[in-house]
């Protein structure tokens, strides 16, 4: 992990750590807040009717998510899960506390917009942990890499072993383009059988970190 990681990963978390904490210990206050919201929520999916019903238990999980993905991401601990976690809450968050906030003036409005302004930019900086590798490339690109360097090692033994071939006689060339065939059509099926095995489990991924969301 870099130096810069390492500071901005618990920069950004920290808000979310105190966030979660403070609707710990006050559920009451942070219940009265979600509450609008989950109702508007259990009325477009049914299956949210429990949490409807029972705010106090849902801003126990809300707060109990932000400091435990927060605390995973300050570490660098699954840092793109953490994320993804924090990136749910925020939105909710954001949306409950500014869809039934009391704007009475002028300066409330005001207030209000730096207020979102500061929440996009902090949703700005979750989505941007959420993609980051660590500088590693993806699944994909290496993939593709690791084909490249195949491909490319094995048409120069194939050009050894023909040039080599050659000097036994013409019979031994005609044997090695032979087996030289035989042999890309089997690195090409691995390959396409490789690909599909990324493919699907690059997929299988996706889902499971949507179904975390």
């Amino acid at each position: 992990m870099s130096i810069i990681r390492k500071v901005a990963r618990p920069l950004l978390a920290a808000s979310f750590i105190a966030n979660g904490v403070q609707r710990l210990r006050d559920t009451d206050e942070a219940a009265q807040l979600f509450q609008p919201s989950l109702e508007e929520v259990a009325s477009i999916v049914p299956q949210a009717e429990t949490l409807s019903k029972n705010p106090k238990r849902a801003a126990q999980v809300i707060g109990g998510v932000e400091v435990g993905a927060g605390l995973l991401l300050a570490a660098g601990r699954y840092p793109r899960v953490a994320s993804l976690l924090l990136v749910t809450v925020h939105e909710f968050s954001t949306y409950a506390e500014y869809r039934f906030a009391d704007v009475d003036s002028a300066d409330d409005v005001a207030d209000q917009r730096k207020g979102l302004l500061k929440n996009v930019s902090i949703l700005g900086g979750l989505w941007l942990a959420a993609v980051d590798r660590d500088g590693k490339p993806s699944l994909s690109w290496r993939a593709d890499h690791l084909a490249k360097v195949s491909k490319k090692k094995g048409n120069q033994f194939r050009d050894r072993t023909i040039k080599w071939a050659e000097t036994l006689g013409e019979d031994a060339t005609k044997t090695a383009k032979a087996l030289e065939r035989d042999a890309s059509k089997d690195f090409k099926r691995a390959e396409r059988d490789a690909r599909r095995v990324i493919v699907k489990s690059a997929r299988d991924a996706k889902k499971k970190a949507e179904d975390l969301t």
